[in-house]
């Protein structure tokens, strides 16, 4: 039997396709190398906005109308929020996130599983096999999350925080380093939470993982920066096996928008955050997630976020325009801003990043970093920069690499 997998969304559905795969391949599947040979089709939805919702609907029905006789399975966050409804949209299975535990066993059965995410166990684990020719490992680690920010339905649809055991992440992540990947990316919905229902940090489980004998380097994905201490950043100083880039949300570098978001922050605080970060690490790059156009923005508020992210110095953008989320505060606040405005916003977010990210390229150039290898002579370097080199090496491997020449807004470098 052929199955396949469909990935919307973030890292989290990433990492627990790559675990369910890997399972399914234990349990006799074969892997599809695309939905034309695939018995089987695993559609692991997002839900996050309005858009990303329609995106995985439309996918839905498309699928069906294209392959009338192919099982479609359906998870996801589109699942909590539409439940049985899916079906009319072509779904066989439907298999919600507090069901997503026992996927295995729907697939198997081909039953549908409608436990909801507040009542449903931690799904996911480390791959049983390597999958592909991927260089690393998405390792879901922690779900759910608490932080009710007013623009976001992700507490509804993902449910509380939940952490794998300590005993289990020590433990898969072993048995990853064992199938051969280098690079293994700690992923979760609110990875800065990991451990808060165990009475542990993240920072406690990753002063154990560095500790594991081996040639691999830990990848970090979003933290709060409420949620980053001076432990933390002396870590990642000290230890050449994690990756020193953080990727930590903004939202708004304007304070009085930060409060209409709920963040739990202010605009210094990310400034001097990463200030610090910045002299501890001195080749640490920052990434960031931007909203543009949230309610009761003005000009001078969207400036205000523009001259944050400037004296920050990000580096990496992830920006977008806000769009209503039904069942959010934000959904009914006053004061909404014109839609062709929040998207004139974000691309000037994105034509500030592009600068930033220019400028990284240009003062990187001289330098080496270890870059792990992946298809096409091409490769990312300890802090996130995607570097050609100038070799035909195999994937999955670490090499040196010094930067030489930036051409066509990509980073040039030869291996040494």
């Amino acid at each position: 039997m052929n199955i396949y997998f469909v990935t919307f969304g973030c890292k989290v559905n990433a990492g627990e396709d790559q675990y369910y795969l890997s399972q399914l391949i234990e349990q006799g599947f074969k892997e599809a190398e695309n939905i034309c040979e695939a018995d089987i089709v695993v559609i692991n939805t997002c839900a996050v906005t309005e858009t990303a919702a329609k995106k995985s609907a439309h996918y839905i029905s498309k699928l069906r109308k294209d392959n009338p006789h192919l099982k479609i399975i359906v998870t996801g966050c589109l699942t909590e929020e539409k439940g049985g409804e899916l079906k009319n949209y072509g779904a066989d299975i439907i298999v919600t996130n507090g069901s997503k535990s026992k996927l295995i066993d729907h697939i198997l059965n081909m039953t549908d599983g409608f436990i909801k995410a507040s009542e449903g166990s931690f799904a996911g684990g480390p791959l049983s096999l390597h999958t592909k020719t991927k260089t690393r490992a998405f390792f879901k680690i922690q779900d759910g999350c608490d932080a009710f920010c007013t623009y976001c339905i992700i507490p509804e649809l993902r449910g509380a925080p939940k952490s794998m055991p300590e005993n289990d992440v020590i433990n898969g992540f072993k048995s990853l380093l064992k199938l051969g990947y280098k690079e293994i990316v700690l992923v979760g919905i609110h990875i800065g939470l990991y451990g808060k229902d165990l009475g542990i940090t993240i920072t406690d489980i990753l002063e154990k993982l560095v500790k594991i004998e081996g040639d691999f380097r830990i990848r970090l994905t979003s933290i709060e920066i409420n949620e980053i201490d001076e432990r933390l950043l002396n870590l990642i100083k000290d230890n050449n096996k994690i990756c020193p880039h953080l990727h930590i949300p903004l939202q708004s570098g304007c304070d009085k928008i930060l409060s209409l978001m709920g963040r739990k922050y202010k605009k210094d605080d990310y400034i001097n955050m990463i200030a610090k970060a910045r002299k501890l690490i001195p080749n640490v790059t920052i990434g960031s997630d931007i909203i543009a156009g949230f309610p009761s923005e003005t000009d001078d508020d969207f400036n205000e976020t523009l001259n944050t992210l400037k004296k920050a110095g990000t580096e990496f953008y992830h920006a977008f325009p806000y769009s209503e989320r039904k069942g959010t505060k934000a959904e009914n606040m006053e004061n909404k801003v014109d839609v062709k405005i929040r998207e004139e916003r974000a691309a000037k977010l994105r034509e500030q990043g592009h600068i930033s990210l220019m400028n990284l390229y240009k003062n990187s150039i001289g330098k080496t970093y270890t870059v792990l290898t992946e298809k096409g002579n091409k490769g990312h370097t300890e802090n996130y920069m995607l570097v050609h080199y100038d070799k035909n090496i195999e994937p999955n491997q670490f090499v040196k690499v010094l930067t030489t020449e930036i051409k066509d807004n990509k980073l040039y470098g030869t291996i040494i």
